[in-house]
């Protein structure tokens, strides 16, 4: 079982994503060519065609954060370069929404893998314990036990995390089988919805069920096989399930059906 849990983590890698998205662009002479006629540094443009296929739409600092590095964390450097690039059509920017949007976009094949992979999955394996704030239950990598880049080396109660990671769950298939999702609401559209949200709203939903589907299935756990949740603090402490297709903490689907996998009866 540690063996397929790997297996899985390396699927959800965005370090094993990123080399992909690349190579899709790379093989595409041209991109090369538009970099190398506009003075864009060439790895930093892969790097930007990756990171907008991943975010779809990206506001100037979460781009800047991920992409410094090409420039020894300059972040003005790397502002020129951005605007460059959208200057050069690598990318799109609208001056309404103040964000980058993509322009290219990759192969059918390698969007499902991100759309199953990019998010972090449930553990089929009692979670790695966690001994500092760079550890996060999975076996292959590391990141920080801090949500959103509060990360430091100061006392957090690891305690607490570890012994959250370590209660096992399972699907509840009578929920799963009759629930119907509230946010879903397919049927028509909201009051005041246009039809071109509706529409994108319907998708984002069918995307979402087919996914999550796709990978319970794979992990076992959609035919009541058990699995664990790791688990992540904020700045103020507070306690966060690391889940998108099954989470506690999500919408009521997701909440309703997850349930206990050793189950008591309490006063």
């Amino acid at each position: 079982m540690l063996e397929f849990q790997i297996e899985i983590e390396k699927l959800f890698s965005k370090n094993q994503l990123m080399p992909r998205i690349r190579a899709e662009f790379q093989s595409e002479p041209e991109f090369e060519k538009q970099m190398i006629d506009n003075d864009i540094d060439v790895d930093f443009g892969y790097d930007l065609l990756a990171q907008m296929v991943l975010h779809k739409r990206a506001h100037l600092p979460t781009l800047v954060g991920a992409l410094r590095k090409h420039f020894e964390g300059d972040c003005q450097k790397t502002t020129d370069e951005l605007l460059n690039a959208a200057m050069a059509d690598l990318v799109d920017w609208s001056p309404v929404a103040r964000q980058f949007i993509v322009k290219y976009g990759i192969s059918v094949d390698v969007q499902a893998d991100l759309d199953r992979f990019q998010y972090p999955l449930p553990m089929v394996v009692e979670p790695k314990e966690l001994k500092n704030n760079r550890d996060t239950g999975y076996f292959t990598s590391q990141n920080s036990a801090i949500l959103r880049q509060n990360h430091h080396d100061e006392d957090i109660c690891l305690d607490h995390l570890n012994k959250v990671n370590r209660i096992r769950f399972r699907i509840n298939q009578q929920v799963a089988l009759t629930i119907k999702n509230r946010w879903k609401n397919l049927d028509k559209p909201k009051p005041d919805e246009e039809e071109g949200e509706y529409k994108k709203r319907v998708k984002a939903f069918e995307k979402y069920d087919r996914t999550s589907k796709d990978v319970l299935d794979m992990l076992g756990v959609s035919t009541g096989g058990e699995f664990y949740l790791t688990h992540k603090v904020d700045k103020r402490g507070r306690t966060y399930s690391q889940g998108y297709h099954v989470n506690y903490q999500g919408a009521d689907w997701n909440k309703a059906v997850i349930e206990f996998a050793k189950q008591e009866i309490t006063d």
